[in-house]
């Protein structure tokens, strides 16, 4: 399984998010991120290989 670099948009944050689904469709998604403490809006950057 690989994962997807996605980046917050309120702090910047860059982390890799694993995921058994394709999220090239999509612009942005709504996830918790670990630096804000909270749901922000993250997009997503480029698919990262197994």
């Amino acid at each position: 399984m690989g994962g997807w670099i996605v980046r917050c948009r309120s702090c910047g944050l860059e982390r890799v998010l694993k995921v058994g689904y394709h999220l090239g469709g999509l612009k942005q998604l709504y996830h918790w991120c670990p630096n804000c403490r909270r749901n922000t809006f993250h997009e997503i950057v480029k698919r990262v290989a197994p």
